[in-house]
Protein backbone atom coordinates (compact mmCIF):
# COMPACT_ATOMS: atom_id res chain seq x y z
CA UNK A 1 0.00 0.00 0.00
CA UNK A 2 1.51 3.37 -1.47
CA UNK A 3 2.33 5.66 1.77
CA UNK A 4 0.71 9.14 1.25
CA UNK A 5 1.83 10.66 3.91
CA UNK A 6 4.53 13.01 2.17
CA UNK A 7 4.22 16.36 3.28
CA UNK A 8 5.76 19.41 1.13
CA UNK A 9 7.64 22.41 2.83
CA UNK A 10 6.73 25.22 3.10
CA UNK A 11 9.96 26.91 2.22
CA UNK A 12 14.12 26.09 1.29
CA UNK A 13 16.06 25.47 4.12
CA UNK A 14 19.59 24.57 3.99
CA UNK A 15 18.23 21.20 4.98
CA UNK A 16 15.20 20.95 3.18
CA UNK A 17 14.60 20.98 -0.92
CA UNK A 18 12.64 22.95 -2.83
CA UNK A 19 9.01 21.19 -4.03
CA UNK A 20 5.55 22.86 -5.33
CA UNK A 21 2.85 22.88 -3.54
CA UNK A 22 0.69 21.68 -6.04
CA UNK A 23 2.99 18.27 -5.91
CA UNK A 24 -0.01 15.95 -4.96
CA UNK A 25 1.59 12.84 -4.12
CA UNK A 26 -1.85 11.22 -3.27
CA UNK A 27 -2.18 10.98 -7.24
CA UNK A 28 0.23 8.18 -7.31
CA UNK A 29 -0.41 4.89 -7.89
CA UNK A 30 2.37 2.83 -6.63
CA UNK A 31 6.39 4.22 -6.70
CA UNK A 32 8.08 3.38 -9.78
CA UNK A 33 9.20 -0.51 -9.85
CA UNK A 34 13.30 -1.20 -9.83
CA UNK A 35 15.62 -3.90 -11.47
CA UNK A 36 19.03 -4.82 -11.44
CA UNK A 37 21.69 -3.53 -13.75
CA UNK A 38 24.87 -5.40 -12.03
CA UNK A 39 24.97 -4.26 -8.34
CA UNK A 40 23.01 -1.22 -8.91
CA UNK A 41 18.94 -1.02 -8.67
CA UNK A 42 17.39 1.19 -10.99
CA UNK A 43 14.05 2.51 -11.38
CA UNK A 44 12.25 0.99 -14.77
CA UNK A 45 12.09 4.76 -15.59
CA UNK A 46 15.28 6.89 -15.70
CA UNK A 47 15.03 10.52 -16.76
CA UNK A 48 16.71 11.42 -19.50
CA UNK A 49 18.78 15.01 -19.23
CA UNK A 50 18.00 16.31 -22.46
CA UNK A 51 15.36 19.02 -21.15
CA UNK A 52 17.99 19.82 -17.96
CA UNK A 53 20.31 20.82 -20.16
CA UNK A 54 18.39 22.90 -22.36
CA UNK A 55 18.34 20.61 -25.42
CA UNK A 56 15.06 19.66 -27.36
CA UNK A 57 14.26 17.72 -30.91
CA UNK A 58 11.83 20.25 -31.82
CA UNK A 59 11.71 19.57 -35.37
CA UNK A 60 11.12 22.95 -36.59
CA UNK A 61 10.04 24.54 -34.00
CA UNK A 62 13.20 27.05 -33.58
CA UNK A 63 12.05 28.42 -30.02
CA UNK A 64 11.79 25.31 -28.13
CA UNK A 65 15.26 24.94 -26.63
CA UNK A 66 15.59 28.58 -25.40
CA UNK A 67 12.35 28.17 -23.76
CA UNK A 68 13.66 24.90 -21.93
CA UNK A 69 16.74 26.52 -20.62
CA UNK A 70 14.44 29.45 -19.11
CA UNK A 71 12.08 27.04 -17.36
CA UNK A 72 14.65 25.00 -16.36
CA UNK A 73 16.44 27.35 -13.65
CA UNK A 74 18.76 25.60 -11.44
CA UNK A 75 16.31 25.76 -8.52
CA UNK A 76 13.68 24.33 -11.32
CA UNK A 77 16.23 21.33 -11.78
CA UNK A 78 16.40 20.68 -8.03
CA UNK A 79 12.79 20.59 -7.14
CA UNK A 80 12.17 18.47 -10.54
CA UNK A 81 14.67 15.99 -9.06
CA UNK A 82 13.17 16.18 -5.88
CA UNK A 83 9.67 15.09 -7.23
CA UNK A 84 10.96 12.17 -8.89
CA UNK A 85 12.57 10.70 -5.96
CA UNK A 86 9.05 11.05 -4.43
CA UNK A 87 7.41 8.82 -7.32
CA UNK A 88 10.30 6.09 -6.49
CA UNK A 89 12.87 7.54 -9.70
CA UNK A 90 16.01 6.97 -8.26
CA UNK A 91 18.45 7.36 -11.04
CA UNK A 92 18.46 10.34 -13.82
CA UNK A 93 20.94 10.38 -17.04
CA UNK A 94 22.45 13.80 -17.35
CA UNK A 95 25.55 15.05 -19.43
CA UNK A 96 28.91 15.15 -17.93
CA UNK A 97 29.61 19.02 -17.76
CA UNK A 98 29.79 21.61 -15.65
CA UNK A 99 26.46 23.19 -15.02
CA UNK A 100 24.95 19.11 -14.14
CA UNK A 101 27.89 18.81 -11.77
CA UNK A 102 26.81 21.97 -10.33
CA UNK A 103 23.15 21.37 -9.46
CA UNK A 104 23.55 17.36 -8.92
CA UNK A 105 26.02 19.01 -5.77
CA UNK A 106 23.56 21.29 -4.48
CA UNK A 107 20.88 18.53 -4.55
CA UNK A 108 22.96 16.16 -3.02
CA UNK A 109 24.11 18.81 -0.03
CA UNK A 110 20.47 19.12 0.53
CA UNK A 111 19.90 15.87 0.93
CA UNK A 112 18.94 14.85 -2.47
CA UNK A 113 20.07 10.69 -3.35
CA UNK A 114 18.92 10.63 -6.41
CA UNK A 115 21.61 8.53 -8.70
CA UNK A 116 23.57 10.29 -11.26
CA UNK A 117 24.12 7.44 -14.67
CA UNK A 118 26.46 9.71 -16.89
CA UNK A 119 26.48 10.39 -20.47
CA UNK A 120 30.17 10.85 -21.50
CA UNK A 121 31.81 11.77 -24.74
CA UNK A 122 35.55 9.86 -24.77
CA UNK A 123 37.76 11.45 -27.65
CA UNK A 124 39.63 7.97 -29.07
CA UNK A 125 42.24 7.49 -26.35
CA UNK A 126 41.07 10.80 -24.61
CA UNK A 127 38.79 9.50 -21.27
CA UNK A 128 38.79 12.85 -19.27
CA UNK A 129 35.46 13.38 -19.76
CA UNK A 130 34.56 9.86 -18.10
CA UNK A 131 37.34 10.62 -15.58
CA UNK A 132 35.32 13.88 -14.44
CA UNK A 133 32.18 11.55 -13.71
CA UNK A 134 33.44 9.02 -12.14
CA UNK A 135 35.33 12.37 -9.79
CA UNK A 136 31.81 13.36 -9.58
CA UNK A 137 29.79 10.82 -7.69
CA UNK A 138 28.55 8.86 -11.06
CA UNK A 139 27.23 5.59 -10.29
CA UNK A 140 27.74 4.61 -14.01
CA UNK A 141 28.55 5.98 -17.41
CA UNK A 142 28.15 5.15 -21.11
CA UNK A 143 29.27 6.42 -24.46
CA UNK A 144 27.14 9.06 -26.03
CA UNK A 145 25.11 7.64 -28.85
CA UNK A 146 26.32 10.05 -31.63
CA UNK A 147 29.95 9.14 -30.92
CA UNK A 148 29.00 5.31 -30.40
CA UNK A 149 27.60 5.16 -34.27
CA UNK A 150 30.18 7.38 -35.32
CA UNK A 151 32.84 4.98 -33.66
CA UNK A 152 30.93 1.81 -35.34
CA UNK A 153 30.56 3.68 -38.66
CA UNK A 154 33.92 4.19 -38.65
CA UNK A 155 34.94 0.79 -38.15
CA UNK A 156 37.00 1.73 -34.89
CA UNK A 157 35.72 -0.24 -32.15
CA UNK A 158 38.95 -0.44 -30.18
CA UNK A 159 37.57 3.34 -29.20
CA UNK A 160 34.22 1.69 -27.77
CA UNK A 161 36.10 -0.59 -26.12
CA UNK A 162 38.54 1.16 -24.21
CA UNK A 163 35.72 3.64 -22.51
CA UNK A 164 34.33 1.04 -21.45
CA UNK A 165 36.56 -1.66 -19.88
CA UNK A 166 38.03 2.01 -17.88
CA UNK A 167 34.23 2.31 -16.84
CA UNK A 168 34.24 -0.82 -14.99
CA UNK A 169 37.43 -0.83 -13.87
CA UNK A 170 36.47 1.72 -11.93
CA UNK A 171 33.69 0.18 -10.20
CA UNK A 172 30.79 1.93 -12.14
CA UNK A 173 28.53 0.33 -14.60
CA UNK A 174 29.39 0.83 -17.92
CA UNK A 175 27.85 0.96 -21.06
CA UNK A 176 27.12 2.33 -24.50
CA UNK A 177 24.25 4.25 -25.94
CA UNK A 178 23.66 3.88 -29.94
CA UNK A 179 20.52 5.06 -32.80
CA UNK A 180 22.39 2.16 -35.02
CA UNK A 181 21.67 -1.58 -34.18
CA UNK A 182 25.06 -1.83 -35.53
CA UNK A 183 26.26 -0.66 -32.57
CA UNK A 184 25.18 -3.52 -30.24
CA UNK A 185 25.31 -6.33 -32.70
CA UNK A 186 29.19 -5.51 -33.69
CA UNK A 187 29.75 -4.94 -29.60
CA UNK A 188 28.68 -8.38 -29.44
CA UNK A 189 30.98 -9.75 -32.64
CA UNK A 190 34.26 -7.34 -31.64
CA UNK A 191 33.82 -8.94 -27.69
CA UNK A 192 33.11 -5.82 -25.86
CA UNK A 193 30.96 -6.84 -23.05
CA UNK A 194 29.06 -3.47 -21.42
CA UNK A 195 27.02 -4.24 -18.19
CA UNK A 196 24.18 -2.08 -20.09
CA UNK A 197 23.17 -1.08 -23.77
CA UNK A 198 21.23 2.10 -24.79
CA UNK A 199 19.49 2.08 -27.88
CA UNK A 200 16.59 4.06 -29.21
CA UNK A 201 13.44 2.82 -29.57
CA UNK A 202 10.06 4.02 -31.13
CA UNK A 203 7.59 3.23 -33.71
CA UNK A 204 7.02 5.21 -36.65
CA UNK A 205 3.23 5.80 -36.53
CA UNK A 206 2.99 9.30 -35.70
CA UNK A 207 2.80 12.46 -38.97
CA UNK A 208 6.51 14.07 -39.02
CA UNK A 209 8.37 10.24 -39.55
CA UNK A 210 9.41 10.12 -43.28
CA UNK A 211 8.86 7.48 -45.51
CA UNK A 212 10.93 4.06 -44.92
CA UNK A 213 12.97 4.33 -48.49
CA UNK A 214 13.97 7.31 -47.53
CA UNK A 215 15.69 6.40 -44.16
CA UNK A 216 19.32 6.77 -42.90
CA UNK A 217 20.48 3.57 -40.68
CA UNK A 218 23.07 6.00 -39.37
CA UNK A 219 21.02 8.67 -37.69
CA UNK A 220 24.20 10.83 -37.13
CA UNK A 221 25.49 11.09 -40.93
CA UNK A 222 21.99 12.24 -42.33
CA UNK A 223 21.18 15.64 -43.31
CA UNK A 224 18.84 17.41 -42.35
CA UNK A 225 16.60 18.24 -45.03
CA UNK A 226 13.62 20.73 -45.56
CA UNK A 227 11.62 17.93 -47.49
CA UNK A 228 9.15 16.50 -45.17
CA UNK A 229 9.69 13.22 -46.98
CA UNK A 230 13.49 13.32 -45.60
CA UNK A 231 15.29 12.96 -42.72
CA UNK A 232 14.99 15.94 -40.38
CA UNK A 233 15.77 15.60 -37.07
CA UNK A 234 12.34 13.85 -36.91
CA UNK A 235 13.19 10.05 -36.25
CA UNK A 236 15.39 8.16 -34.22
CA UNK A 237 15.00 4.84 -34.36
CA UNK A 238 15.12 3.56 -37.90
CA UNK A 239 15.00 -0.23 -37.23
CA UNK A 240 12.35 -0.99 -34.66
CA UNK A 241 12.06 -4.56 -35.85
CA UNK A 242 15.35 -5.33 -35.94
CA UNK A 243 16.37 -4.00 -32.67
CA UNK A 244 13.60 -5.81 -30.71
CA UNK A 245 15.08 -9.19 -32.94
CA UNK A 246 18.67 -8.61 -31.58
CA UNK A 247 17.31 -7.79 -27.82
CA UNK A 248 15.13 -11.06 -28.05
CA UNK A 249 18.67 -13.10 -28.23
CA UNK A 250 20.87 -10.44 -25.70
CA UNK A 251 21.57 -11.18 -22.36
CA UNK A 252 22.58 -7.92 -21.74
CA UNK A 253 20.08 -5.35 -19.46
CA UNK A 254 18.86 -2.91 -21.83
CA UNK A 255 17.69 0.79 -21.32
CA UNK A 256 15.64 1.65 -24.18
CA UNK A 257 15.15 5.68 -24.73
CA UNK A 258 13.93 8.64 -27.24
CA UNK A 259 10.72 5.73 -26.52
CA UNK A 260 8.35 8.98 -27.37
CA UNK A 261 10.10 10.18 -30.93
CA UNK A 262 10.95 13.43 -29.05
CA UNK A 263 6.96 13.84 -28.13
CA UNK A 264 5.42 12.54 -30.80
CA UNK A 265 4.14 9.50 -29.35
CA UNK A 266 1.83 9.46 -26.35
CA UNK A 267 3.57 8.21 -23.17
CA UNK A 268 1.03 4.81 -22.67
CA UNK A 269 1.61 4.29 -25.95
CA UNK A 270 5.54 4.31 -26.28
CA UNK A 271 6.30 2.89 -23.04
CA UNK A 272 4.22 -0.48 -23.68
CA UNK A 273 5.45 -0.49 -27.08
CA UNK A 274 9.06 -0.56 -25.42
CA UNK A 275 8.48 -2.75 -22.85
CA UNK A 276 6.74 -5.02 -24.83
CA UNK A 277 9.18 -5.55 -27.64
CA UNK A 278 11.83 -5.98 -24.91
CA UNK A 279 12.92 -2.63 -22.98
CA UNK A 280 14.12 -3.64 -19.02
CA UNK A 281 14.62 0.21 -18.33
CA UNK A 282 12.98 3.51 -20.37
CA UNK A 283 14.62 6.51 -20.16
CA UNK A 284 12.28 9.42 -21.04
CA UNK A 285 12.30 13.32 -20.94
CA UNK A 286 9.87 14.78 -18.05
CA UNK A 287 9.03 18.15 -17.50
CA UNK A 288 8.20 18.34 -13.35
CA UNK A 289 4.33 18.21 -14.74
CA UNK A 290 4.26 14.69 -16.43
CA UNK A 291 6.38 12.85 -14.06
CA UNK A 292 3.34 11.60 -11.58
CA UNK A 293 1.31 10.63 -14.86
CA UNK A 294 4.60 9.19 -16.59
CA UNK A 295 5.13 7.10 -13.19
CA UNK A 296 1.20 5.84 -13.02
CA UNK A 297 1.09 4.91 -16.66
CA UNK A 298 4.62 3.35 -16.15
CA UNK A 299 3.08 1.48 -13.07
CA UNK A 300 0.10 0.09 -15.32
CA UNK A 301 1.88 -1.42 -17.82
CA UNK A 302 3.53 -3.08 -15.82
CA UNK A 303 1.09 -4.66 -13.99
CA UNK A 304 -0.62 -5.98 -16.81
CA UNK A 305 -0.48 -8.27 -18.84
CA UNK A 306 2.32 -7.37 -21.34
CA UNK A 307 2.99 -9.22 -24.49
CA UNK A 308 6.93 -9.47 -24.07
CA UNK A 309 8.51 -12.31 -25.34
CA UNK A 310 11.90 -11.15 -23.52
CA UNK A 311 12.79 -12.26 -20.70
CA UNK A 312 13.98 -9.59 -18.07
CA UNK A 313 17.48 -8.71 -17.72
CA UNK A 314 17.77 -6.25 -14.69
Amino acid sequence: MLDTRVKMPDAITSASIMTRKDFDITELNEKVSTGKIRNVEISRIIPGGNLVAGFAHARDLIYVSTWIKNYFTDEKVIETLWMYEACGINTTIMRTDEQTIRILKEYWKRGGKIQWLAQTYPKDDDLSNIQIAIDNGAIGAFVMGNIADKIEYNNQLEFLAKPIEFIKSQGLIAGTAAHSIKVPQRCIEYGIEPDFFMKTMHHDQYWSAHPKENRNEYVVNASSSLDHNQQHDNIWCVDSEDTAAFFKTCKIPWIAYKILAAGAIKPDDGFKYAFENGADFLCVGMFDFQIIDNANIAHNILNSDLNRERKWFG
